[in-house]
């Protein structure tokens, strides 16, 4: 995301010679964003989720986590507006690439607009064309107050579940929220890809201990 924002291209050759040398796969790529707040910074949200998209293609990863691309601010017109514009191309671009977008629930402190299910609802409206998938962020559904009523709404379109607890910061226990999270994920039959979506400054212990916490939870 910070090498398309940077206009870092060639960034993404240096990534799969990682993953090769690891025998790893890529299972998702997150689009740049640009929370559009006007009719001159569509442009740009466009490139970012095409470059992006073009990444995820050349990591083989088939699903790309994208974000509405719109300011909160906008009124509804404005928003309808630019949504419209910008996933007309993206929309298609991803799809000749084989690559799925997924949408993503944003954080309280976003500036961006699709924090809950009636907002996203709002935004799948205008730009799903029926292929559209949700990516599930809960430490963002967890600081909205919105985890169970997303769950319930898109369990049956998840196509990515971004981990981490509050701030992005690692597990270092149990908690109850998490628990009943990922055990109605199991119920729901779900198998997409858990991403530990942890802050930079973790450190190797506390990525190892977070993991470690999940596939107990996931293995119960």
């Amino acid at each position: 995301m910070k090498c398309v924002q940077e206009e870092d291209e060639e960034s993404v050759y240096t990534v799969k010679k990682l993953l090769d040398s690891q025998r790893l796969n890529c299972l998702t790529v997150h689009a740049a964003s640009l929370h559009v707040r006007n009719e001159t910074e569509i442009p740009k949200a466009i490139y970012y989720g095409k470059v992006s998209a073009d990444f995820a293609q050349k990591l083989l990863s088939p699903v790309l986590v994208v974000h509405s691309n719109v300011s909160r601010k906008l009124p509804e017109n404005l928003r309808h507006k630019f949504l419209e514009e910008i996933f007309e191309e993206l929309t298609p671009y991803a799809k000749s690439l084989g690559i799925k977008l997924a949408l993503e629930n944003l954080s309280y402190a976003s500036n961006g607009y699709g924090k809950n299910v009636a907002e996203l609802e709002e935004i799948l409206g205008i730009i799903d064309d029926g292929t559209m998938g949700v990516t599930l962020d809960f430490c963002h559904a967890e600081a909205t107050g919105v985890t169970i009523s997303l769950l319930e709404k898109y369990n049956k379109r998840l196509c990515n579940v971004h981990m981490s607890n509050r701030a992005h910061k690692p597990f270092d226990m149990e908690t109850p929220n998490l628990n009943y999270f990922l055990t109605k994920l199991r119920e729901n039959g779900y198998s997409g890809p858990l991403t530990m979506e942890l802050n930079q400054k973790c450190t190797t212990e506390e990525i190892l201990k977070t993991k470690a916490i999940l596939e107990r939870i996931l293995n119960k």
